[in-house]
């Protein structure tokens, strides 16, 4: 068979639609039986399973060999890069073999909750400057994106990538991808997606050298918290200031693009490991501490062995030639490294970002990156060893105790609060009773509420009078399912509106007492 060469980045997905086109094939079982030797193997986009049986079909004289196809056309490259060893290897030889039902499974994608697209994604100019459109594995990571090399936001096709027909492999067209569709990005925006996509198309293209185990993630991350002022020596990690650092570093609506909408996982990935975590969670924490994903695989690369205990840094004399041959930081295409224009280009942006350091001597990293966006995005894409020794350290930091006006605070949370609760009792579907956490799960202010209530008099006290027992909110759902019945003009029962209102049998005959009594309240008046 003549098996389509597959273009850089694409998904062997696409490839095996573009087979079936040019085939000439009217079924895909056929197409099918050509590739896999069988009809019964389920169209997978991410991570296929089945193909040895491809490799096995392909000419003898073809350069597309199993090792090839897996890293550079699925996403085993990604969704491996921080998973122990066992388990990289089980989903490598299911990848291969026929039966690949518990690959998403061992690759954490079911139980992770940042969830999968339901469509394919697509760049409108990517397709339009195709010769031959096919499906970029890049533009299906899981959220909101957009497009690495255009800067605009990726769109959702019709095409969803889990097919109804589980034997058809659908390629992107004009019917299926509105390529007239092009909406810009917010620079700030942009700079974030871009530290983040860059990180993801290393790991991509470059396999991890080794995988390492629970307790050397465990030691990494608490070693480099050490380091940036986040933790005392013994490892105990500031966990508020790491949050309204972390939260400060990353705007909420890029976190929320990417489908991460808790802070739970902060809190644990500095933890004591016991579990794999999301790709997006290692990268996103990995570039707040100042690192990219290349720092946690320089070791092995060195040492050239996988049982050596790791040390997670690299010596002076190493890191002094890594700086030296990469003086454009990632800067890849090796023309533009001799373009004069490009390097003029470079001086002015580095020239810019000492400046503005000299105006304002006293802000950070981030304050800066906010202040200048399309600078930072700039020199971190084209020269980020440079942009990373000429900006201020982390570690330079002082802890200020009194950094936080909680006066300030107090009555701005007050303000939340006591709207949030006016919100609670006018509700008339799904009551809450009103406690510490459904104020917080409503103002957006639980971990405040929960952990610094004593710094919020105000807040304190006025909560203290308002959030109920849980005797008073039975009370308000009787109330409710009965001024419900007043305003319908419908017939007041009991047993219905013991019912309505969830009471517990064992309650019935104090709240019947309780029901005539608010009854006769409103017939008095």
């Amino acid at each position: 068979m003549q098996f389509p060469t597959p273009y850089e980045g694409e998904l062997l997905y696409s490839v095996i639609s573009r087979y079936h086109i040019r085939s000439g094939n009217i079924s895909w079982l056929h197409t099918l039986e050509d590739l896999f030797g069988k009809r019964t193997t389920n169209a997978t986009a991410l991570l296929p399973s089945n193909i040895h049986a491809i490799v096995e079909r392909l000419p003898k004289n073809s350069t597309l060999n199993e090792k090839l196809l897996i890293e550079n056309h699925t996403m085993y490259n990604f969704y491996t890069a921080f998973l122990q060893k066992k388990q990289v290897l089980e989903i490598y030889q299911s990848i291969l073999s026929e039966d690949g039902k518990t690959i998403y499974m061992r690759a954490g994608i079911m139980s992770s909750a940042i969830t999968q697209n339901k469509y394919f994604h697509y760049c409108s100019k990517c397709l339009q400057e195709s010769g031959e459109m096919y499906w970029d594995r890049l533009q299906q990571l899981p959220g909101k994106l957009i497009c690495l090399k255009h800067g605009i936001w990726l769109e959702a096709s019709s095409v969803p990538l889990i097919q109804q027909d589980k034997c058809s492999y659908v390629l992107p067209n004009r019917d299926n991808c509105n390529l007239d569709l092009v909406r810009s990005v917010g620079e700030s925006l942009k700079e974030e997606y871009f530290q983040l996509l860059d990180q993801v198309q290393v790991l991509l293209n470059t396999p991890s050298s080794r995988q390492y185990s629970y307790s050397e993630w465990t030691s990494f991350y608490r070693q480099k918290l050490i380091e940036n002022g986040y933790a005392n020596r013994n490892g105990r990690v500031n966990q508020i200031k790491l949050n309204e650092d972390f939260f400060h570093y990353y705007s909420k609506e890029f976190l929320l693009n990417l489908g991460i909408d808790t802070t739970y996982w902060l809190r644990v990935i500095t933890q004591k490991h016991r579990k794999s975590f999301h790709p997006y969670y290692h990268i996103l924490f990995l570039n707040f501490l100042g690192l990219t994903v290349n720092d946690l695989f320089i070791d092995s690369q060195i040492e050239g062995d996988s049982s050596a205990q790791t040390t997670f840094s690299c010596s002076s004399k190493i890191c002094e030639a890594v700086k030296e041959e990469n003086t454009f930081g990632n800067m890849s295409n090796k023309k533009a490294k001799n373009d004069p224009e490009k390097i003029e280009k470079l001086k002015q942006k580095r020239q810019i970002w000492l400046q503005i350091q000299k105006q304002h001597p006293k802000i950070y990293k981030t304050e800066l990156r906010k202040a200048q966006p399309s600078i930072y995005a700039y020199l971190y894409r084209y020269d980020r060893n440079w942009l990373n020794e000429n900006s201020p350290k982390c570690t330079k930091r002082k802890v200020v105790n009194n950094r936080v006006d909680w006066q300030k605070r107090d009555r701005e949370v007050l303000a939340k609060v006591m709207k949030a609760t006016h919100e609670l009792l006018d509700r008339q579907e799904d009551l809450r009773r009103i406690t510490i956490k459904s104020l917080g799960d409503e103002t957006g202010e639980l971990a405040l509420l929960d952990k610094q209530l004593n710094k919020l008099p105000e807040t304190k006290a006025y909560i203290d009078k308002v959030k109920e027992s849980v005797d008073r909110f039975r009370k308000r759902r009787v109330e409710h399912v009965i001024e419900r019945m007043r305003g319908e003009e419908e017939q007041i029962k009991e047993w219905k509106v013991l019912r309505e209102a969830g009471i517990s049998s064992k309650y019935h005959d104090e709240f019947r007492i309780f029901i005539h009594m608010y009854i006769n309240s409103f017939n008095e008046i």
